[in-house]
């Protein structure tokens, strides 16, 4: 009679723990995901937060966290996940009633990209193994990954020479829409920059004096497309880098600049195209969308931006780019004939292709990074 008791209550029992986590096991229970940093750049160190909360009387003496990430994150250790084209994370928890559980994870972050968690999938079970209990979240955090700015002799030789042209332009340049005071008329002044109620005023003829403008002064043109047969990834992240260099040192002087490249953003699909930055204050901004190009999906040069390239509105264009074909090369002749143009071309060191004699005057050839 006993053991029927016994038995009884034991059934009893199983049924009852077997319902109330059934109907109340994800109740009270909350998982976060975040990254310490919102931004880093190439090589540097970032960490990854697992906070679980357990906010009712129910324990879970088993709890997976499993979730998708990039795997182009290098963690710490690596065990409990595998990395194939993602990278799977899963880790084991047993959580207490009204407790919370941090766990951290140092990680490596070598390629520039905007990284999230893509999802969060729980799985538990009840006190005695017997069933398991699923749970999803969709939301997760996110951070930046910038591209490491690029420096060599070619590139400080290029700029050097960009910086002077830029700066004697921008002061024969006047802006029209800006004002800096009033001086006695000289014989090489136009009338339509005379002052008529200064020269009524003081008998004499007085003219407006404008400010000098660098409105668009610089176009950074970034050609991320690869017709070789075998991808060249290596020189088209070099390009990036190359751009980030030289966004960051062209805002630092003050140079309106403009960035175009022919790859889509990873967020919006659209390609990048960021006019009329000015100050330090917009390197985050660009760096930002350099960071989000996806090279896995780029568009024809010359279709998409061709003719914004071709176009006369800078005082200085630069084209970043590792292609050398033959119509490419033509387009940039076009380019070679108006005012202020170089072309910056990363190479690898044993490739010997070659640059049209027109064109040597204005390209630099920047070696690969050696490892």
């Amino acid at each position: 009679m006993t053991i029927l008791f016994i038995a009884l209550m034991a059934g009893f029992f199983f049924l009852l723990q077997r319902y109330l986590y059934d109907r109340f096991w994800n109740k009270g229970v909350s998982v976060k995901i975040t990254f310490e940093k919102d931004e880093v750049t190439e090589g540097d160190e970032n960490a990854l937060f697992e906070i679980i909360e357990n906010r009712k009387w129910l324990p879970l003496s088993t709890l997976k966290v499993k979730f998708q990430c990039s795997r182009h994150l290098m963690f710490e250790g690596g065990k409990g996940s595998v990395a194939t084209d993602m990278y799977y994370k899963s880790d084991f928890f047993s959580v207490m009633p009204y407790q919370r559980i941090t766990r951290s994870l140092q990680m490596h972050c070598p390629k520039r990209g905007y990284y999230s968690i893509y999802g969060i999938d729980l799985v538990a079970a009840d006190l005695f193994f017997s069933k398991e209990l699923y749970d999803h979240y969709e939301a997760g955090d996110a951070f930046y990954v910038y591209p490491k700015p690029f420096d060599s002799p070619e590139i400080a030789h290029a700029m050097q020479k960009i910086s002077g042209v830029v700066a004697v332009k921008r002061h024969v340049t006047e802006d029209p829409f800006t004002f800096r005071g009033i001086r006695e008329y000289a014989v090489f002044d136009e009338m339509k920059t005379i002052n008529w109620k200064a020269t009524a005023r003081t008998g004499e003829l007085k003219v407006n004096m404008r400010d000098y403008t660098s409105v668009k002064s610089v176009r950074i043109f970034l050609n991320l497309a690869d017709n070789n047969i075998l991808r060249r990834e290596e020189l088209l992240e070099m390009s990036i880098r190359i751009c980030a260099r030289i966004v960051g040192e062209l805002l630092h002087q003050g140079i309106r600049t403009a960035v175009y490249a022919n790859a889509q953003d990873a967020l919006t699909g659209q390609i990048l195209s960021m006019e009329n930055n000015t100050g330090v204050g917009n390197i985050t901004n660009i760096y930002r969308a350099l960071a989000r190009l996806n090279l896995e999906s780029t568009e024809d040069f010359e279709r998409c931006l061709g003719n914004k390239f071709l176009r006369e509105e800078a005082m200085y264009t630069i084209m970043i780019s590792p292609e050398r074909h033959e119509d490419f090369q033509n387009m940039l002749l076009q380019q070679k004939q108006k005012d202020g143009f170089c072309w910056l071309c990363p190479v690898k060191e044993e490739e010997k292709e070659s640059i049209l004699p027109q064109l040597s005057g204005n390209c630099y050839l920047i070696l690969e990074e050696q490892e």
